[in-house]
């Protein structure tokens, strides 16, 4: 009887699983849009910058010593973090080609 059960179990999950796998796996434009985890060096000077130009310098004069990043470096990061969006932005938008 518990094989049975244990057939019938593994039955059930795995077609309950199908549906599951298929949402879990989205299409590979969509997982190219994935946001990318941020270090927290990232994530500061984005926050930074979104308060505006002078506060995202003063804030790198400020933190230089401690997370050694330059303005060139922090503009560098903001230019590849915008690109990233963009390319997803115009892949969600192109027309799917199945």
């Amino acid at each position: 009887m518990n094989s049975l059960r244990l057939f019938v179990l593994t039955a059930a999950c795995a077609v309950l699983a199908t549906p599951v796998a298929s949402v879990a796996a989205p299409a590979e434009s969509s997982s190219a849009c994935m946001a990318p985890r941020q270090t927290l060096v990232e994530r500061r000077v984005s926050e930074e910058a979104a308060r505006g130009l002078p506060m995202l310098i003063s804030f790198l004069n400020r933190t230089q010593p401690i997370y050694q990043v330059r303005l060139d470096a922090a503009v560098a990061m903001l230019d590849a973090a915008r690109e990233r969006r963009n390319q997803c932005m115009t892949a969600s938008a192109s027309p799917a080609s199945d």
